[in-house]
């Protein structure tokens, strides 16, 4: 087995290693580290492939779709060297962009509820204020109500022996 070959089990081994422990970095600094020490060969541009692949898991925090996305156009754009999971990374690369648009389905979604909750909040806000107004009218008319009665009163008190 050719050395690079054997470097490269040795690394993608350590790689899926990493992954599996949740130590993405450390997974994607030795594919990287693989990719910049062995350019141009084959198993470089399968890193390139592993390196979306880890970019992809749910479990990843510094996880992106838009990297992993990126990787693979690489990886699928490289017509030099043999790709040995061009379906997988196809498939991949449609998922990604379905879960982007998810996402943004979501973002949209929840931008629309804080909008529409905006605007209720807005208008409940409007109909408190009318009520406000009109409850200050009738204390007003009350009021008026309340001297003329007083008047009145007052007016028959002074009227009678």
């Amino acid at each position: 087995m050719p050395p690079t070959a054997r470097d490269w089990l040795t690394t993608l081994s350590t790689a899926k290693a990493a992954a599996r422990d949740g130590h993405f970095d450390d997974a994607d600094r030795t594919l990287y580290d693989y990719q910049l020490r062995h350019a141009g060969t084959a198993e470089a541009h399968e890193a390139v492939y592993w390196r979306a692949l880890f970019k992809l898991d749910p479990a990843n925090r510094g996880g992106s779709t838009r990297t992993a996305s990126e990787q693979l156009d690489s990886y699928l754009a490289d017509t030099t060297t043999s790709t040995l999971h061009r379906t997988e990374a196809r498939l991949l690369l449609h998922l990604a962009a379905s879960i982007d648009s998810i996402g943004r389905s979501r973002l949209a979604a929840a931008n629309s509820s804080d909008d529409a909750r905006a605007e209720e909040e807005e208008k409940a806000q409007a109909r408190e204020e009318e009520l406000q107004k009109q409850i200050k009218t009738l204390k007003d008319q009350l009021d008026k109500t309340t001297a003329e009665l007083e008047r009145i009163k007052k007016r028959l008190t002074d009227r009678t022996p």
